[in-house]
């Protein structure tokens, strides 16, 4: 009995000590498990990004076309799998990943050896990011699982050079393979990682070992059936590359003048935020300013060389390629670790960490009022448009099921027929963009479009050798569940 108390006290003791310890992690991890239940509520359809996972789920191919690797699509697939084809899978996926990511932020740089504080303001500082505090939450998918695996990639770093184990190896090729199978412009984060990686003499040795090899021999297996894959289907990866806007301009140095500037400017807009509120910081905490900075330890250099080089890298890309045109969200992948560079800054000229608390604790509060803002958004939308989410799609099933009996949806994209999925999950989704449409497709069948049916519908199912001439063309009128007096037409045919 005596043995049994002392048991418990000593579990209840190492409990107390672990939630003390980490109250960013548990912030994290309490945080965007509500997230999960929240926006399941506030939530009536799918977004855009989350329609075309609800098109495929189910669905295990190598590729999904839209130039978007697949490890989204299959993590969804497994999720709905087990939870079925529902808004609640959805959001379970998302925010679980992005919580992955904040963790493994948090808990790499511990295992690079940097303070408890410095790691809570560098995880909890991501949400100043609003490409990815914000954006990722409202409406991003393969984004996500893309900045999730380099997280991930960077923990698992962490972990090898300081066990230097093989079952680390195998771990660290795995998270990189994720990073790229999640998105392409991972690729950014890999080759920064592994420049800084070779620039730290400690790290060196471990990255030239036999584990070393192994990580690379786990990598290139991972990444070998996509790969083939996409080298097979190379006008799907490159369906969408006139994005960039390469050589824009038809100048050689005004197109690489352009994008670099581009760069910058998206640079600043994506970390302004996180660099301002760190500045009140320094300012608030200027008594406490050291005369003369500490030196860095291995691990802080290495953050400093990863955040560095990922920059250079993309600066890199942009002159090598010419491309004139970059997203704030294609960045990611480059800049989630700025708020731990930010912090490691902070920890080396300002004397404790009253400065890094008040970052975590205004990081923690920004994340809370995104909550509110969130569900405002998914709700009414913005500048007075509501969000395709909110359309009354189960009106719209009922009406095309009193068409007639069918299970296959043809639309010119995802939006329709994948919500259309959260009222019959056993739906056939086909539209112009996805691999090998024509082949899904058969009768009977609805095809269904917002406005004037379109074209690229009619002809796919004419690709799919279904003719459409004599089916008659009807309409309806949607309401927007959140804003009933807002509609939307949709014309829709069926073909028994």
């Amino acid at each position: 009995m005596q043995q049994s108390s002392i048991s418990e006290a000593l579990s209840g003791a190492r409990k107390r000590r672990w939630l003390g310890a980490d109250p960013a992690l548990c912030f994290v991890l309490i945080y965007f498990a509500l997230q999960i239940i929240f926006v399941t509520f506030m939530s009536n359809g799918a977004s855009m990004d989350d329609a075309e996972q609800l098109a495929y789920a189910g669905s295990w191919q190598l590729g999904y076309g839209s130039s978007q690797q697949p490890l989204y699509n299959w993590i969804v697939s497994a999720a709905t799998a087990v939870f079925g084809i529902n808004l609640f899978t959805l959001q379970l996926v998302k925010f679980s990943l992005l919580a992955s990511m904040y963790a493994s932020v948090y808990c790499g740089a511990r295992l690079l050896g940097l303070g408890r504080w410095v790691a809570a303001a560098g995880a909890l500082g991501i949400f100043l990011l609003p490409p990815i505090g914000w954006e990722s939450q409202r409406a991003l998918t393969h984004s996500v699982v893309g900045v999730a695996g380099c997280a991930w990639t960077f923990f698992c770093f962490a972990w090898h050079m300081k066990s230097k184990s093989w079952f680390s190896a195998v771990a660290l090729g795995l998270a990189a393979a994720a990073a790229l199978l999640g998105k392409l412009n991972a690729t950014f984060f890999i080759l920064a990682l592994l420049v800084a990686g070779f620039s730290v003499s400690d790290y060196r040795r471990t990255l030239l070992s036999r584990t070393g090899l192994l990580t690379l021999v786990v990598l290139v297996a991972a990444l070998a059936p996509v790969g083939l894959w996409m080298l097979e289907h190379s006008h799907h990866v490159t369906a969408r590359s006139n994005k960039f806007a390469f050589d824009n301009s038809g100048n050689l140095l005004i197109s690489r003048a352009t994008g670099i500037g581009v760069m910058l400017l998206k640079t600043a807009l994506f970390s302004c935020v996180a660099v301002i509120l760190f500045a009140i910081a320094v300012w608030r905490n200027r008594a406490d300013i050291i005369a003369r900075s500490r030196a860095m330890g291995t691990g802080e250099r290495f953050v400093v060389l990863l955040v560095s080089w990922s920059l250079g890298v993309v600066f890199v890309g942009i002159v090598i390629s010419g491309a004139t045109r970059i997203e704030d969200r294609w960045l990611l992948p480059v800049l989630f670790l700025l708020p731990l560079l930010l912090a490691l800054l902070f920890s080396c000229h300002i004397r404790g960490d009253r400065g890094l608390r008040q970052i975590a604790f205004w990081s923690a509060m920004a994340a809370l009022v995104i909550m509110p803002v969130l569900a405002l958004n998914l709700s009414y939308g913005r500048a007075g448009k509501p969000p395709i989410g909110q359309l009354d799609y189960k009106s719209l099933y009922e009406r095309l099921r009193e068409a007639g009996d069918f299970q296959v949806v043809v639309s010119e994209g995802p939006q329709i027929p994948g919500n259309l999925r959260l009222y019959d999950p056993d739906l056939v989704v086909a539209y112009p963009a996805m691999p090998g449409a024509a082949s899904r497709i058969r009768q009977p069948v609805v095809a269904v479009s917002t406005g004037e049916l379109s074209q690229d519908v009619l002809n796919l199912l004419a690709a799919a050798g279904i003719s459409s001439s004599h089916a008659e063309i009807r309409r309806t009128t949607l309401h927007y569940v959140s804003q009933p007096d807002l509609t939307q037409e949709v014309s829709y045919i069926f073909v028994p």
